[in-house]
């Protein structure tokens, strides 16, 4: 895929990225929804591309969801490959934190239920046409007004990687940052002979020799073989270490992160913090 971005034409990138959408599409399972689901279930980890007919539902409430259709955002990071001869899978990971905000736009004072909520009225008479407009929102509202959360972002992601050819991994869980703890969605891509945690909602920072932040990227985690399994299976608490880039080197900052999948809080104990 990457090959054939880069060589092709500009007018020809929109007709492959189709391709590649309707061929992702029909082969993904097929899954109503991914999240909260009813009666305090959940959907944990989805694998490979979304399909355009899922919902991901946000939260607890009955309204609090919206569907994948969107699709804008494959064509626009095809754009930005070409554009920045992005040719390889480590740099795509790299510059997706990037894309990401462009996409969403960095946080605001308005929320998604508002958004949805306004787009709702806005384009109704009445109740009955307000609610179903409800069930018809979709990712792509949120582009541009800062509202988008981990949940948006990790399905961003998803997308995009399922589509570039990267065995990817859609996960809800909880992350403890040793000062707060939150309910978290993020990414797990296959590696050649492992795999890795991937978080573009709470990135690390790159900076610069004078100390200002020159760029921000993906926490990145490593998890082998085994500890992929029994992190995805049996929801086992994984710790790592926190850090920062300095030019292309990796500093540990002293703390550490921990990521636990299907369970909304992590309980601490003797054996917290000690990985799997």
């Amino acid at each position: 895929m990457f090959q054939k971005i880069i060589e092709c034409k500009e007018e020809e990138v929109d007709s492959i990225i189709e391709e590649a959408i309707n061929y992702a599409n029909v082969n993904a399972e097929k899954v109503e929804k991914l999240g909260f689901l009813d009666y305090g279930k959940s959907y944990n980890v989805f694998k490979g591309f979304i399909p355009l007919k899922t919902r991901i539902k946000y939260a607890n409430f009955h309204m609090e969801d919206y569907g994948m259709e969107s699709t804008d955002f494959i064509y626009e990071f095809a754009h930005f490959i070409k554009k920045y001869n992005i040719n390889n899978k480590a740099s795509l990971i790299y510059n997706l934190e990037y894309f990401v905000n462009s996409y969403f736009g960095f946080p605001g004072k308005i929320d998604r239920e508002t958004i949805f909520n306004d787009i709702a009225w806005q384009t109704t008479t009445t109740d009955e046409e307000y609610f179903k407009a409800l069930d018809n929102n979709k990712l792509g509202d949120l582009k541009g007004k800062g509202a988008a959360q981990c949940t948006e972002r990790g399905a961003l992601v998803q997308q995009v990687l399922s589509i570039f050819g990267t065995e990817s991994y859609y996960c809800m869980g909880c992350v403890d940052l040793n000062d707060r703890q939150e309910g978290h969605c993020f990414n797990i891509v296959k590696r050649k002979n492992d795999y890795a945690l991937l978080d573009y909602s709470i990135p690390i920072a790159s900076y610069k020799e004078d100390g200002s932040v020159q760029a921000y990227y993906p926490f990145i985690g490593i998890l082998t073989n085994e500890e992929f399994l029994d992190f995805i299976n049996n929801g086992v608490i994984k710790s790592f270490d926190d850090y920062y880039m300095n030019g292309r080197q990796h500093i540990k900052t002293g703390t550490q992160r921990m990521y636990v999948v299907g369970k909304y809080e992590i309980k601490k104990d003797n054996n917290s913090g000690k990985g799997l």
